[in-house]
């Protein structure tokens, strides 16, 4: 009995002294939580103080010391109550310090600061504020950028108080941005382009005699208070009937662009002209790059005294082509599509004219053995080009546990290039086989220039709520729901996309020929995944979806992104890591590629049984 009621006493000591404990934690975070709100107060109050004294030299240094007492409250604020809006705060000070000292750093930290809120706070009533603010700091400088910014918030906050704000300033520079208007900071008003009276193209890019200048490009000068910028290098992926030309830059700049006939008197071929506004060329750069793939000749580079670099590319046989810029880094894309010229056309003599042959009598479009349609329409599943998304400084998303997307995404690739090749018999390649950076023109470049049957992206998913967690698949359009468009901008904010010419990119994600097959590809990949993933019943299967993805912009088969698992769930992060997860998750790909291979075998073949 004595035994029991020491127990007793004891076990009531030690509730005690849980409760005890628990009491002063409880006592300790709610006064630390009212501290933290009253310097966040303090804060605030100092900043808006110094507001009209930002003239001021020590103003200026008092307003950069509050910057660091927000800093000091998100380090402090480990429930992340406060962490938003001090971000926005910091944001809001380096955006002020910019407007009155013109600033780069603060120009670049107001910038970086409005993302962060937005990509990591998605839910607060601050992140359309921080997407519609982050528009107009890049208004002036970077218009197409401002122009993904306010359509990532009509997108991310359709019902948002900003959207008819943002949409206005959306639809203002896509009419900037494909018109005639110049944009900048002495940039002239933009009611010529706005209300249809401005006449699209103007001169060409050259004087000379017979270019068409491409309607819906800018020819007006740039401000001489912008800054020159220098062609770094030139890049190219050829195929047999497709080129991709990439033009580095040092920053961004506009340009126009002019198509020149073949001129057979002064010996000039046909050739596509791009004009460079006040860009030079780096000392480094050849002013000849030499291509000579029976359809593209080479590319050219000539400076002129008047700031203005001309690229001009030489041709010999080209279809279509298509141009556009990007950013991170700055470059120029040209995509040319063409046809190799025959060599015997190139040598053959001139011969005297005879009398036509009999016309052939009538045969069947096709006989037996002639290739089926499925194969006359590019259906065929041969060839597989295989993207491990990210890769050398790019790492992804970053686990938990420390584990990087970029060392998952190509675990899986290759082991899903050894199960294609061994069980399915396919011709494989991937983008990269090492921890290196790939450039998301260069990733959908080796597809083209492979003439690859099928493209496949692979990424592991990623969001701030660790409990997250499932598998999805997604084909090339614009997103339907808000988490689409939340993915592709996380995706896509590596690139940093930068449209210099926005109707001919959505154009191309409208009339994409592949979207209909690349959803029946998405569909059978994700249906193969969640059967072969069956042993993991705690995998959620989030379906198959559309955004737009710029890894996928361009590629001329159809191709789907895989979205396997949530690295920044723990419990799928650690499943990602193990190589029996990888290898099961490489079969789960490869069977719904067979079923989507099946599926198109399964096309009648016309003449067959004539």
């Amino acid at each position: 009995m004595r035994r029991r009621g020491f127990r007793a006493k004891g076990f009531c000591i030690v509730l005690l002294f849980v409760a005890t404990t628990g009491a002063l934690d409880a006592m300790a975070h709610g006064a630390a939580m009212p501290d933290l709100e009253s310097q966040y107060s303090k804060a605030r109050r100092q900043y808006q103080r110094l507001l009209n004294q930002l003239q001021d030299p020590q103003s200026q240094a008092l307003f950069r010391k509050n910057i660091e007492t927000f800093q000091e409250i998100i380090r402090q604020d480990a429930k992340q109550q406060l962490t938003d809006r001090c971000l926005f705060m910091i944001a809001q000070s380096h955006h002020r310090l910019h407007d009155v000292l013109k600033s780069e750093h603060d120009y670049r930290q107001a910038l970086a600061f409005y993302k962060r809120l937005a990509l990591r706070f998605p839910q607060s009533p601050l992140a359309d504020d921080a997407l519609f603010l982050s528009g107009i700091l890049l208004e002036a400088k970077e218009p197409a950028e401002a122009y993904l910014e306010f359509s990532r918030l009509c997108v991310l906050f359709p019902q948002g108080d900003w959207t008819p704000k943002a949409r206005q300033k959306a639809e203002a520079l896509a009419s900037a941005l494909s018109g005639t208007a110049s944009i900048g900071p002495s940039a002239p008003s933009l009611t010529a382009a706005e209300d249809g009276k401005a006449k699209p193209g103007g001169k060409g890019a050259s004087s000379d005699q017979g270019a068409k200048t491409a309607p819906g490009r800018s020819t007006a000068p740039m401000s001489l208070k912008e800054p020159k910028v220098t062609v770094e290098k030139i890049r190219h992926w050829s195929g047999d009937d497709y080129t991709r030309v990439a033009v580095y830059l040092s920053g961004p700049v506009r340009y126009s662009r002019s198509e020149f006939p073949a001129d057979p008197e002064k010996k000039q071929p046909q050739r596509i002209v791009l004009e460079l506004e006040r860009c030079g060329v780096g000392p480094s750069i050849k002013p000849m790059i030499p291509i000579m793939n029976g359809f593209l000749r080479d590319v050219r580079l000539k400076a002129s005294s008047d700031e203005k670099t001309q690229v001009i590319v030489d041709l010999q046989s080209v279809e279509s082509y298509r141009v556009f810029s990007l950013a991170d880094p700055s470059r120029v894309v040209i995509d040319v599509q063409g046809k190799k010229k025959p060599t015997s056309q190139a040598t053959a003599q001139p011969t005297t004219p005879t009398a036509s042959p009999p016309a052939p009598t009538a045969k069947p479009v096709l006989q037996k053995g002639m290739p089926s349609i499925v194969e006359q329409l590019g259906l065929t599943v041969r060839r597989i080009v295989i993207d491990p998304g990210h890769g050398g400084k790019d790492k992804g998303a970053i686990g938990p546990g420390g584990v990087y997307e970029k060392d998952i995404t190509l675990a899986v690739a290759k082991e899903l290039k050894k199960v294609l090749e061994k069980e399915g018999g396919y011709e494989v390649f991937l983008t990269r086989n090492t921890d290196r950076y790939l450039s998301l023109e260069e990733r959908t470049a080796i597809a083209n220039t492979k003439k690859a049957d099928l493209f496949i992206s692979i990424h592991t998913n990623a969001h701030e709520d660790s409990n997250l967690g499932g598998i999805e698949t997604y084909f090339l359009n614009f997103s339907k729901d808000k988490e689409s468009a939340r993915l592709a901008a996380l995706e896509n904010a590596t690139s940093a996309k930068h449209i210099s010419d926005l109707e001919a990119i959505l154009n191309e994600l409208l009339r994409h020929t592949k979207i209909n097959e690349s959803s029946r590809l998405a569909r059978e990949i994700h249906q193969g995944m969640m059967r072969g993933l069956e042993a993991h019943p705690n995998l959620r299967d989030l379906g198959v979806k559309q955004a737009p993805f710029y890894v996928l912009l361009g590629a001329q088969m159809p191709s789907v992104l895989i979205e396997a698992c949530f690295i920044s769930n723990p419990q799928e992060e650690r499943l990602l890591k193990q190589p029996q997860f990888q290898r099961a998750l490489a079969k789960a790909i490869s069977k719904g590629i067979r079923s989507y291979r099946d599926r198109l075998a399964h096309v009648s073949r016309l003449g067959e049984d004539a």
